[in-house]
């Protein structure tokens, strides 16, 4: 008798699980959706043509490197920087550094030289206007411009924060979209190195 009510417990419960782990893949999948579609239907307005400020020179060459295929400078980042955008958060030198090596496959080029802004001792900002996709069928590629927010420790100088800010619309805060980019960045750290060897 205890084995075939344990049998019919499962049997009851086991359509339930399946059913709250779609509801969960699909919440997932909805959240990440509506969050980069608002990025992507922003409307940035026109950058200055100020010349990028010297005092954020090493944020501007970390981001030229970034955003080039050249990946992440990881002595210029502290263990647990963090790097967000519309569609992930990835967390700590490895997360981040996969992320940039990921965006290799995207073919990622300057189509302006980033121009950075300086906000306050520990932050700054650096204005990206990205070509990635380019080939023989999409000639033009996908051409993006962002925002790239940058923060630094005040103890040792090294950057902690990365947010990429498409079209330059803040991202969206709420826990839902929170939690729908943390499962995202950690899953493109996992995949990353399986697909690119």
């Amino acid at each position: 008798p205890t084995s075939m009510h344990v049998h019919a417990h499962a049997h009851v419960m086991l359509p339930r699980l399946r059913e709250a782990a779609g509801a969960l893949v699909t919440g997932h999948c909805v959240f990440t959706a509506a969050g980069i579609g608002a990025a992507c239907t922003s409307r940035l307005d026109s950058p200055a043509t100020a010349p990028s400020d010297p005092r954020c020179s090493k944020e501007r060459a970390l981001a030229a490197a970034m955003y080039s295929g050249r990946g992440l400078d990881e002595q210029a980042c502290s263990p647990q920087v963090t790097f967000t955008d519309p569609v992930a958060r990835c967390s700590g030198r490895r997360e981040v550094s996969e992320a940039f090596r990921a965006l290799t496959f995207c073919r990622p080029e300057h189509v302006e030289a980033p121009r950075a802004n300086f906000i306050d001792d520990l932050t700054s900002t650096v204005d990206l206007h990205q070509r990635y996709f380019s080939c023989a069928l999409l000639p033009s590629g996908l051409v993006v411009r962002s925002t790239l927010l940058v923060r630094r420790r005040a103890a040792d100088g090294l950057v902690c924060e990365l947010e990429e800010r498409w079209n330059g619309a803040l991202l969206f805060g709420w826990v839902a979209f929170r939690w729908a980019r943390r499962v995202n960045g950690m899953l493109s750290s996992l995949l990353t190195p399986l697909l690119l060897r």
